[in-house]
């Protein structure tokens, strides 16, 4: 038996963005599964109530979004103790060093500006997926969950 696929969850926006993103990454990875929301508000009710089998491993989050904005989702998933420990990585065309700072205090794992064109965001895209593919070792939420209920 196969091991099940890498959970990403994707918050951003811009349509155009989540599109070449999963494409890109797709290129590289057909075990990781994408799933897209839009806005901060989407992403925790996704957390909030998932279909079983598919918790994140990973939030990719964009800042710059309506109705809920990454500083606003940051502050209400970090609060949730079922999932505060998915790490997030910012993906953001801000390089404003109060963004930076505010959202490593918001406890994000990592903060990447967005590359201005198709072989640096290739390669960024590449460096994520092998440093959170491969390198790190992710906490299986579903057995931390599963633990918390058995106490």
């Amino acid at each position: 038996m196969s091991p099940a696929p890498f959970q990403l969850l994707l918050v951003e926006d811009e349509l155009a963005d989540a599109l070449l993103f999963q494409d890109m990454l797709a290129e590289q990875d057909q075990d990781i599964q994408v799933h897209h929301v839009q806005n901060g508000q989407e992403a925790l009710a996704y957390l909030c109530d998932p279909v079983p089998g598919s918790r994140p491993q990973l939030i990719v989050l964009d800042l710059n979004m309506p109705i809920m904005n990454g500083h606003e989702f940051l502050e209400r998933v970090k609060m949730l103790p079922d999932v505060r420990s998915i790490p997030v990585l910012v993906l953001s065309t801000s390089e404003h060093p109060t963004d930076i700072h505010r959202a490593y205090d918001q406890h994000i794992s990592g903060y990447v500006v967005k590359p201005g064109n198709y072989q640096e965001y290739m390669h960024v895209l590449e460096t994520i997926r092998a440093y959170w593919r491969g390198l790190v070792r992710l906490p299986n939420l579903e057995e931390v969950i599963q633990s918390r209920v058995a106490r």
